[in-house]
């Protein structure tokens, strides 16, 4: 029979050695985890791939590009918040976001900015404004026909990034984001006055005198009335004139 002093010793000793084994597997876990996020996290290790959806201009290459996403893809080193602020600072991108899906995908959805105006600045510039108010790009000539071009008026010196502050341009602007894609289309040109009149001038010849921006969006609806009547109707206008409340449409002789 043991005596209370070896007892002692021996509870002693057992204590020990659960310390030692609990120490030696937390060690072996660590070890384990710490080298498996070593190994997920190699730079040559492929794993997963990358999907951009809605976006035409920015696509899969243009994605990996912006955030310097190297070959292999690796969505181990990928950080989505990050991805998404670098597109979110990118100047065709309205709104982005991000998500896994199954296995191994990291989906990008993506909404691109479109343009609304092309408007001369300084040193025979012309800049892209987007429906924001914000100058998408600045370019020494118009190299589509995207959005329609605003004569008439400058804004001076701007570039990539800018809000613009003209009240005509922003009221355009404003009046163009209230029209369909159907609509817009039909839009040639935009002519501001010395006077700050608009005049719109539409693909068949037709021109739309709209008066000055001040309440020009309460004009939308019947804008849209007026262009779909003349893609339906064969009417020989000379002009028509929106800038009172009730339209008048002025007949070729």
């Amino acid at each position: 029979m043991s005596t209370k002093d070896e007892r002692f010793i021996n509870k002693r000793c057992h204590r020990k050695f659960y310390r030692a084994k609990a120490i030696l597997c937390f060690l072996c876990c660590t070890i384990i985890i710490g080298g498996t996020y070593y190994l997920l996290h190699r730079p040559w290790l492929a794993f997963g791939q990358i999907i951009v959806e809605g976006g035409e201009k920015i696509n899969v290459a243009e994605v990996k590009r912006v955030d310097g996403i190297g070959e292999p893809v690796n969505l181990f080193n990928i950080s989505r918040s990050n991805l998404e602020k670098v597109l979110k600072n990118d100047l065709r991108v309205e709104k982005v976001s991000t998500a896994y899906a199954w296995p191994n995908i990291l989906k990008v959805y993506i909404t691109e900015r479109v343009p609304a105006i092309y408007v001369e600045c300084a040193y025979n510039g012309f800049a892209k404004i987007g429906y924001n108010g914000c100058v998408m790009e600045v370019t020494k000539g118009i190299k589509d026909a995207s959005a329609p071009f605003v004569s008439g008026r400058k804004i001076g010196n701007v570039y990539n990034g800018d809000t613009i502050k003209d009240e005509e341009i922003l009221g355009i602007v404003r009046f163009l984001g209230k029209l369909d894609k159907a609509i817009t289309s039909q839009i040639s040109e935009i002519s501001i006055a010395n006077d700050d009149k608009i005049k719109v001038f539409l693909l068949s010849g037709v021109p739309i005198l709209l008066g000055t921006c001040k309440g020009l969006e309460e004009k939308t609806d019947t804008f849209i009335i007026i262009c779909n009547e003349l893609k339906t109707k064969k009417i020989n206008a000379e002009y028509i004139d929106l800038t009172f409340t009730k339209p008048y449409i002025k007949l070729k002789q």
